[in-house]
C-alpha cells in the first residue's frame, strides 16, 4: 500500500504562507522542505524559524495526536535529544485545518519549532561519539515511548518492518540479479519470530535525514510521522540501517551504536537474533520503494535519495557471512558498558 499521489498536499508558498499569517500571526520568508507524504514549508520570521506541515489528506486528526503527544513525551523524558515542539494557532489549537479548492480536500496543518544543526547525511565528520549518542538517544527514545497507548498506534504503515511484504512486491521492477539479492534478505525477515520480540509504539523513521547532528552528537530527531506499534527493535534496526550508510566497516559502526543503546535499553536475546535480519530488511525495503517510487513520480528525486548508498552498503554487507554479523552484534551486546 504505497501513498496515492493524489493525497499529499500540493499548495503553493504563497499559499502556505498566507495560512501562517491568518492562523499563527506569522509572516517572512518561505521555502519548501522535501516530505515522502506531506508538504512542508520552512518560515523564517523574527529571527526565529518555524516548519509549516501539511498533512496528507489520510492522515486523520487523530492520527496527527498520536504524534502529537509522542512528540511531548519524548520532549520531556530525553534531555540531550531535541524534537519538534508544536506551536498554537492564535486560537490556542494544536491542530488546524486547510481546504484545497483545487482538489477539494481538507488538511490538518501544524506548526513547529525549528531544530538547528546538520542532518546526519551531510555530516562528514564522524567518529565514536555521534555513533555512541544514536545509540544511546535511540534507546531513550524507545524507554520514554515504552508503554504510550494511543487510538490510532494500530495501523497499517507501508514503513513498518512487520510489513515488509509489502515492499517486497516492488522487487519485480528490479534489475534480475538486484532482485535476487533483495529476495535473499527477504528470506531472512520470513524467518523472524515476531511473538518472541517486544512490541510498542516506535518513532519508526530514524534515518540521516531525520537525525540531527550538532557538535559531533546526535542532538535532534525529526519526523514522527512513521510512529507506529511494532516490535521495539525495529526502531534500533531502522536507525542501524541509516547510520552505516556511506561506511566502510559498516558493523564496526553498528557495534557501536549497540553498545550505547544496550546500556540504556537492553535487547533481549531474540531480539538480538532479529536485529540483523531487520536491518537488511529495511534497506530491502527502501531500494524496493525507491524502484516503485521513480516508476511512479520520476520527477522527485527525494522519493529516492538514499537508493545508490543502500545497495553500495548491501553490497558490501553481501561479502559478510549471516551467521558472523549476527554474531558481532551478540558480542557487542554482551560487551561491557
Amino acid at each position: 500500500m504505497t501513498i496515492p499521489l493524489d493525497s499529499i498536499p500540493s499548495f503553493t508558498a504563497t499559499e502556505a504562507l498566507d495560512l501562517a499569517k491568518q492562523e499563527y500571526g506569522l509572516g517572512g520568508t518561505i521555502s519548501t522542505l522535501p516530505s515522502e507524504r506531506d508538504q512542508n514549508f520552512l518560515i523564517g520570521a523574527d529571527g526565529e524559524k518555524f516548519v509549516l506541515k501539511i498533512a496528507n489528506v489520510r492522515d486523520s486528526a487523530e492520527l496527527l495526536d498520536f504524534q502529537n503527544q509522542a512528540m511531548g513525551r519524548v520532549r520531556t523524558a530525553v534531555a540531550d535529544c531535541r524534537v519538534p515542539r508544536l506551536e498554537c494557532t492564535l486560537q490556542g489549537l494544536k491542530i488546524t485545518r486547510i481546504h484545497n479548492a483545487r482538489t477539494g480536500a481538507d488538511h490538518g496543518v501544524r506548526l513547529l519549532n525549528w531544530i538547528d544543526g546538520e542532518v546526519l547525511a551531510n555530516c562528514e565528520a564522524r567518529g565514536p561519539a555521534l555513533f555512541e549518542s544514536i545509540g544511546a538517544n535511540m534507546a531513550r527514545i524507545d524507554g520514554a515511548l515504552a508503554g504510550y497507548s494511543h487510538p490510532a498506534m494500530h495501523r497499517v504503515l507501508q514503513w513498518d518492518l512487520r510489513r515488509a511484504g509489502m515492499a517486497r512486491e516492488n522487487a519485480v521492477l528490479l534489475a534480475p540479479d538486484r532482485r535476487i539479492h533483495v529476495g535473499r534478505l527477504f528470506s531472512l525477515w520470513e524467518e523472524i519470530d515476531w511473538t518472541a520480540l517486544r512490541h510498542g509504539v516506535i518513532h519508526g523513521d530514524a534515518n540521516d535525514y531525520n537525525i540531527i547532528v550538532d557538535g559531533g552528537r546526535m542532538a535532534g530527531l525529526l519526523d514522527f510521522g512513521d510512529m507506529v506499534h511494532t516490535a521495539t527493535v525495529c526502531d534500533l534496526a531502522i536507525a542501524l540501517a541509516y547510520a552505516m550508510l556511506g561506511e566502510q566497516e559498516p558493523l564496526s559502526v553498528a557495534a557501536q551504536v549497540i553498545r550505547a543503546y544496550q546500556r540504556f535499553h537492553p535487547l533481549t536475546i531474540a531480539e538480538q537474533q532479529a536485529l540483523y535480519p531487520l536491518i537488511l530488511s529495511r534497506l530491502g525495503m527502501s531500494v524496493c520503494y525507491a524502484a516503485h517510487n521513480r516508476v511512479r513520480n520520476p520527477e522527485d528525486p527525494y522519493q529516492v535519495v538514499t537508493e545508490a548508498a543502500a545497495w553500495n552498503l548491501l553490497d558490501l554487507l553481501g561479502t559478510v557471512p549471516t551467521a558472523d554479523a549476527v554474531e558481532s552484534i551478540r558480542a557487542a551486546c554482551a560487551a561491557p558498558g
